[in-house]
């Protein structure tokens, strides 16, 4: 088996310079950098150079960046397989009673590791991209599948009080006949994706790609395609000792994003939530 990415900078570590030691820290605490990041913006977040992540990467044994980016993505994806289970194995693992208060501890602490994970998201340069999209789009779609759907139906509520023109994708038509029949010239897609459902999502971040149209991929550290389909990606981590996945810091993000389109939009997003809350106010007072 292959030495993993905290052995080979480990192994390494004696001939890094200061600028690379830097970096090595990062991803010994922040492994899953490689996977969401590009070179120039792992480099940024470090506060390196470019040039210092691929002379990095080639000390510690990879060709390139790009080899780097697929262990990594590999090594996920396979633990993923390997740790995921059924739920009853999962049960067996986070869930026997003898062990509650062991696995609540620990629960809270990888919970709010996650948390503290996304609102370090917001400095990012990728994520001042996708408020960007989702602010300047015509029109913008979400969608997402089984035991997550709820994430992307509730982003897309949360983000047509602040813009117009935001719909929730269910699929059923098995063709997202909507988002490729609408001519809107510029639109976006946000695919919120978790480990079990890569093969729906896949499917159709290609299609979206074929169809030149703008895509947002929210994930769990698990997702090991996105990155192929569009450079804007935005990953929380979701296991966190729980039975169910946690979905806490996926939600987190969609809210913070809201929150930050608002902001992107000013006036305009205050127009649409006075206009909102005005035709909110007509139905209350009908129903009372």
């Amino acid at each position: 088996m292959s030495a993993s990415l905290t052995q080979r900078i480990q192994e390494h570590l004696p001939s890094l310079s200061k600028a690379e030691r830097s970096l090595a820290n990062y991803l010994k605490t922040n492994p899953e950098g490689l996977m969401v990041e590009t070179n120039a913006s792992l480099a940024a977040k470090v506060g390196v150079s470019a040039m210092t992540v691929s002379r990095f990467v080639r000390k510690i044994g990879f060709r390139d960046f790009s080899e780097a980016k697929s262990f990594e993505q590999s090594r996920i994806f396979l633990t993923a397989l390997s740790e995921e289970g059924s739920l009853g194995q999962r049960l067996e693992r986070y869930g026997q009673s003898g062990r509650l208060e062991e696995w609540a501890s620990q629960n809270l602490r990888l919970e709010i590791a996650a948390i503290e994970q996304v609102h370090g998201l917001r400095n990012d340069p990728n994520w001042h991209q996708c408020v960007e999209l989702l602010a300047a789009s015509e029109a913008v779609y979400m969608t997402s599948f089984q035991i997550i759907r709820h994430i992307a139906i509730g982003f897309a509520a949360m983000l047509e009080n602040v813009r117009p023109r935001v719909s929730y994708l269910d699929g059923q038509d098995e063709a997202y006949g909507a988002l490729f029949t609408d001519p809107a010239e510029k639109k976006t897609l946000v695919i919120v994706d978790t480990y079990p459902y890569s093969v729906q999502a896949e499917t159709l971040a290609g299609l979206s790609v074929e169809a030149g149209i703008d895509m947002i991929v929210i994930c769990d550290e698990s997702c090991h395609w996105a990155l192929k389909y569009s450079q804007h990606v935005l990953s929380a981590t979701t296991n966190t000792g729980l039975v169910f996945r946690s979905k806490g810091a996926l939600s987190i993000l969609t809210n913070l994003l809201t929150h930050d389109v608002a902001g992107a939009l000013g006036q305009q997003a205050a127009d649409t939530i006075e206009t909102v809350a005005a035709a909110q106010s007509r139905f209350s007072r009908t129903t009372r």
